[in-house]
């Protein structure tokens, strides 16, 4: 089974349209859980209509502590054997995209899967109908996040690796997926998963926290691999990690970042 994990706040405007593509998918076998946080539009209206129609559809509404408290909450509930998180305001991109999904889970050997997302609209990047964003390896996972909606997890990877970090407001997803990626491997599917909405919450938010902490948190997950030039354009974050007073290193990992610092500028320099 696959568990569908959607967070709801006041989105009446595009919840149809999402819901819409869940229950007209080919695959059957699967639940959906809105985590809502007590809207106060027309959202319960919508979900409540769709749940006469499809029985697998679940609500919960109650106060939350934002985004990822929902995330949170949804796996909590969840019976399925893989997790994947939609926005209110996206929608899977065909019909068959989950019965996809399906043949590479049941051929196994892996417990994250991942594809593309078609960007929709515009922002500050002007990504409108561009496909995010192709196979990653440890460069670009470490710079560039896997869109939310691209990607499956295997429920497993919840009790080993925990849950997301509420301390990052936007940050989260990237986050546990650094902590996925330096200890299990990824599948990567050359599909298109989901719509993708430009111009939502980690659109408008800078997430300070995450970025505070990334240097620290690139040496938790990858530590005897932070020398390795997949992270020379992470070097700024490894050296506040290092010398920043609000650093929460000891000195001996102070001393490992300031290496690697000085590692990852000199190859910066010879390239």
């Amino acid at each position: 089974m696959i568990s569908i994990i959607i967070p709801t706040y006041n989105a009446a405007h595009t919840l149809e349209r999402c819901l819409s593509s869940i229950v007209n998918q080919t695959f059957s076998d699967m639940e959906v859980w809105l985590i809502d946080g007590i809207s106060t539009d027309h959202t319960l209206d919508i979900v409540k209509r769709f749940q006469s129609r499809y029985a697998g559809i679940h609500l919960i509404s109650e106060q939350d502590k934002g985004i990822y408290d929902a995330m949170n909450k949804g796996i909590a509930y969840c019976k399925g054997d893989w997790l994947y998180f939609l926005g209110a305001d996206d929608e899977l991109y065909g019909s068959d995209v989950l019965e996809e999904v399906n043949r590479i889970m049941l051929s196994g050997g892996s417990r994250v899967i991942y594809g593309n997302v078609m960007m929709r609209g515009h922002n500050q990047w002007n990504l409108n109908e561009v496909v995010f964003d192709g196979k990653y390896d440890l460069d670009k996972i470490v710079n560039t996040n896997i869109c939310h909606q691209a990607i499956f997890y295997h429920k497993s990877i919840f009790s080993e690796f925990g849950l997301y970090n509420l301390n990052y407001i936007t940050g989260a997803d990237h986050d546990f997926n650094l902590r996925c990626y330096a200890r299990v491997p990824f599948t990567y599917a050359d599909i298109i998963v989901a719509n993708f909405h430009v111009g939502g919450h980690s659109t408008h938010v800078q997430d300070d926290e995450f970025h505070k902490e990334r240097g620290a948190m690139l040496l938790k997950y990858f530590r005897r691999r932070l020398f390795s030039g997949a992270f020379v354009n992470s070097r700024l974050y490894i050296q506040r990690a290092a010398l920043s007073a609000g650093s929460p290193l000891g000195l001996k990992d102070r001393l490992i970042c300031l290496a690697a610092y000085i590692n990852l500028k000199v190859r910066s320099l010879l390239t």
